[in-house]
């Protein structure tokens, strides 16, 4: 069972990944800063990270860039950038606009998870 940590602000968005996540079979760890992200992130070594991009003054982006071990990660947002999306495919993570319907964003998670323990 893979762990994943939601870092979510919006309270609805948060709750809905995190009941879907489990229903696909996922540990799910949900939080809402930045702040509380980037502690789970480094105390709960989850396998795959979901991160608005914006979350308060902090950019979702830089959990990735942060972190010291590279952890996949799917940025999800409200906003079209393309900026914003070529740094963070630059930086590994795949980059979704929001709405994404829960079956989408299973997959994604699911596809992240085999690219991860995949041959490298």
């Amino acid at each position: 069972m893979a762990k994943i940590l939601i870092v979510e602000d919006d309270d609805a968005t948060r709750t809905g990944y995190r009941e879907f996540l489990r229903l696909a079979g996922h540990d799910v760890i949900a939080t809402s800063t930045y702040q509380e992200g980037r502690h789970a992130a480094a105390t709960e070594s989850p396998d795959l990270v979901i991160a608005d991009l914006r979350l308060g003054g902090f950019n979702g982006l830089q959990l990735l860039l942060l972190s010291p071990q590279p952890i996949p990660t799917i940025i999800v947002t409200g906003f079209h950038d393309e900026v914003l999306e070529a740094e963070a495919r630059r930086a590994g993570a795949d980059y979704v606009v929001k709405p994404i319907s829960p079956s989408s964003l299973v997959t994604l998670v699911k596809e992240r998870l085999e690219r991860k323990s995949g041959p490298h």
